[in-house]
């Protein structure tokens, strides 16, 4: 009697124990390509080893080591994928990679391709992996990337949860258009240019001296406001053509580089118009200098693209709008901040505040390029982006103290000597 009692109380605690502390799930990430699905596998190996029934250490990179060939085979019968009409799938499993952590995980990298003429974004998921073994265990399947439903980035979007009693998936997105998937790139493009601050700053500090001509090595003389415009928009054509030639060229796979130079590249292009800024480099050149560096900074742009692994249908569209986007926004950026420029560059307070933003661009470059270089982030670096996020304040800044200095100006010029 009481060693029934003893084992009721045990069996007590450890359930208390084993809701305290929820076992982890598997997870199952689609990716919908135009000619196959992506998928990513993660399996915590104190689960997989209950429902493969294999001895599996707790170290995520010796089970790789030791069962990562073997657990290949043992994936692929338990996780199948079928078309509408019954037809199945072909699933091939590309790697296996080790994930250590709280939960060491396998992960393995597979990809689904539909048979001839069935549909790609419906089908039917069956995964028992670990389901058919262990009835306490769930598996999470969300999908992170479907362009002709406009997700491209951002948090996944959950499909559904399998169970022992259900471990089928029934997945249709067949409401795609490619409208959506232009959408989104479009908005994507135009979130990629707002939140490059980098980007930005290379071209506002080309813009810092267009109202200006120069003499003698320095910048000197006031220009007239034709002139002034008339730089202005050879100087954004020319980064506009510079990176958007490079941005096709990246993501079409022509031209490819390292991401690490391009970035170094982009910081040294920031230092170089922070220093013209401050004393003309190119005498008039300045449309050549942004078209130059707008191919380096095209390349960057092109990571973006190439990262969401477009198929040759979607790529062009893409193109176009993660672009077009990326114009949409530099033209805003543009509109709002040189008017301003223009109207505080014929009053006397321009050179302090053209010198004291040429600073500050530099240090923010040589912050970039220490942390571009060293691989390591900086203070600096964490200073201008909380700078960067306050930009609607600094706009705001520069429009009252463009009119307030255009109104000293004005006043003290009606005020007799």
């Amino acid at each position: 009697m009481v060693l029934r009692i003893f084992s009721c109380l045990m069996l007590l605690l450890l359930s208390g124990l084993a809701w305290a502390h929820p076992m982890p799930s598997s997870e199952v990430k689609l990716r919908l390509n135009e000619r196959n699905v992506g998928m990513e596998l993660r399996l915590p190996i104190i689960e997989l080893k209950l429902g493969w029934q294999k001895p599996l250490p707790d170290s995520a990179e010796v089970t790789v080591a030791q069962y990562g060939d073997e657990l290949k085979g043992y994936v692929a019968q338990h996780l199948k994928a079928t078309a509408p009409d019954g037809r199945a799938w072909t699933v091939r499993i590309d790697k296996v990679a080790p994930l250590e952590g709280t939960y060491p995980e396998v992960k393995l990298d597979l990809t689904l391709t539909p048979p001839t003429g069935a549909p790609i974004d419906r089908l039917t998921l069956n995964d028992d992996v670990i389901l058919h073994q262990l009835v306490t265990h769930t598996a999470v399947v969300s999908l992170e990337r479907d362009w002709r439903n406009g997700q491209l980035e951002g948090k996944p979007v959950l499909l559904g949860t399998l169970t022992d009693r259900d471990h089928t998936l029934t997945i249709d997105r067949s409401n795609g258009t490619l409208w959506k998937g232009f959408r989104a790139t479009l908005l994507l493009g135009m979130r990629h240019i707002a939140e490059g601050t980098d980007h930005l700053l290379f071209l506002l500090a080309l813009l810092l001296p267009v109202s200006l001509v120069a003499r003698s090595g320095r910048w000197a003389e006031l220009d007239s406001p034709r002139n002034s415009v008339r730089k202005v928009v050879k100087i954004v054509t020319a980064f506009t053509v510079g990176h958007s030639l490079t941005l096709a060229l990246g993501a079409l796979g022509v031209v490819h580089l390292p991401a690490r130079p391009i970035e170094i590249g982009i910081a040294l292009s920031i230092l170089v118009s922070a220093i013209h800024a401050a004393c003309p480099l190119l005498l008039r050149r300045e449309a050549l200098l942004a078209g130059v560096f707008g191919l380096v900074h095209g390349l960057a742009f092109a990571e973006t693209l190439t990262e969401l692994g477009l198929g040759p249908k979607t790529l062009t569209l893409s193109l176009l709008g993660f672009n077009l986007g990326i114009e949409l926004i530099q033209l805003l950026i543009v509109a709002l901040t040189v008017p301003w420029l223009l109207l505080l560059g014929r009053t006397r307070y321009y050179t302090p505040f053209r010198l004291g933003g040429a600073v500050i661009t530099g240090f923010a470059a040589v912050a970039w390029l220490l942390e571009r270089v060293l691989g390591k982030s900086n203070a600096g670096v964490a200073l201008v982006e909380a700078l960067a996020r306050h930009a609607g304040w600094l706009l705001l800044a520069l429009v009252v103290g463009s009119l307030l200095a255009t109104w000293r100006t004005h006043r003290a010029a009606l005020t007799p000597s």
